[in-house]
């Protein structure tokens, strides 16, 4: 980071304004203390539902069950608030990234420097997502201590420190798009938080879309492409936490058993990461969520392709006026 501040000028002097706020500070600070009170209740919540020791058939469940179940539905659940919260802030800390430039009147100085428009461009990409990567290398402690409990493994807190870490990034890239391709601050905020929303909401909504089509054709299974949802940043950090099954009742194992079945075209029994057919009671091999390449990887890509294109647009907006050139 250090050299990209070399090379970089507006890199530079962004993270050094960053690093000396309090704003900085506060947020960082309030973002881990409200990582530490979702673990928390989903502790208290999964440590009352397991009083008895029964599981859900009404049997004696093994302390190494629980601890599992315990383990994996903390994970998730702190992986969840995080995407929320990196939804939240990463629109508002980029959209004014090129428009806060225009309304001081200080961007047409850097169109004419020596950096041009894709070095003006993804320095502030840099520097808005800068912020972003320190709150999730901050998480990493709190994602330690489910990892200490038991249920998920080292792999998967890495991967899904990684996707959280990609994801910011790419957020980043649209929200400064947005800041570069409309003029007023508000209305690049605004655009930014729908992208955010389409990403997320708009994704279900087209799916229900889909799925509502294929009800009205007469169909005996109503069965929309899932592949709708990969831009949706929760598809890729659901397959990034791992396991196809979930133990317990964590917010990704509904997405997880949906792109299951939807490849096997048919209803499953999901334990972990081992697929029955409840007809026959055989495995069903070679089975992801993903199918050959993850699913997380496709998401990313989708999210990629979005970004990338938005910030093809951007870069020709920031080229500098051949008035202001001559």
């Amino acid at each position: 980071m250090i050299g990209l501040q070399r090379v970089n000028p507006v890199l530079d002097r962004e993270l050094r304004q960053r690093s000396r706020s309090r704003r900085s500070t506060f947020m960082l600070t309030a973002f881990l203390l409200l990582l530490i009170g979702v673990l928390y209740i989903v502790y208290k919540g999964e440590e009352s539902a397991s009083t008895g020791g029964f599981n859900e058939f009404g049997g004696f469940a093994p302390l190494e069950t629980l601890t599992v179940r315990v383990g994996r539905s903390m994970f998730e659940w702190v992986l969840a608030a995080e995407l929320v919260i990196m939804l939240f802030i990463v629109p508002g800390v980029s959209s004014n990234a090129i428009s806060g430039e225009r309304d001081r009147q200080t961007l047409m100085p850097l169109q004419v420097t020596m950096m041009g428009p894709i070095g003006i461009f993804f320095g502030k990409v840099l520097s808005s997502s800068a912020f972003i990567l320190l709150l999730v290398a901050a998480s990493i402690p709190v994602l330690a201590v489910p990892f200490l409990v038991g249920g998920i493994s080292l792999s998967n807190v890495l991967l899904s420190v990684f996707t959280l870490m990609a994801l910011g990034f790419l957020l980043a890239m649209i929200g400064v798009s947005c800041s570069a391709i409309f003029k007023r601050t508000q209305t690049a905020t605004l655009a930014a938080y729908g992208m955010a929303l389409a990403l997320t909401g708009g994704t279900l909504v087209l799916l229900a879309v889909l799925a509502v089509i294929d009800g009205s054709r007469g169909f005996d299974e109503v069965n929309p492409p899932l592949s709708v949802l990969y831009p949706n940043p929760f598809i890729a950090l659901s397959d990034a936490a791992g396991e196809i099954g979930s133990v317990g009742d964590g917010p990704f194992t509904p997405i997880k058993r949906e792109f299951v079945q939807n490849q096997v075209g048919r209803d499953v029994f999901i334990e972990g990461d081992v697929i029955f057919d409840p007809r026959t009671g055989e495995v069903v091999e070679n089975i992801g969520t993903g199918g050959a390449i993850p699913l997380f990887v496709k998401s990313l890509l989708s999210i990629a392709a979005i970004a990338c294109s938005m910030a093809l647009i951007s870069i020709r907006k920031l080229r500098a006026p051949h008035k202001a050139m001559s």
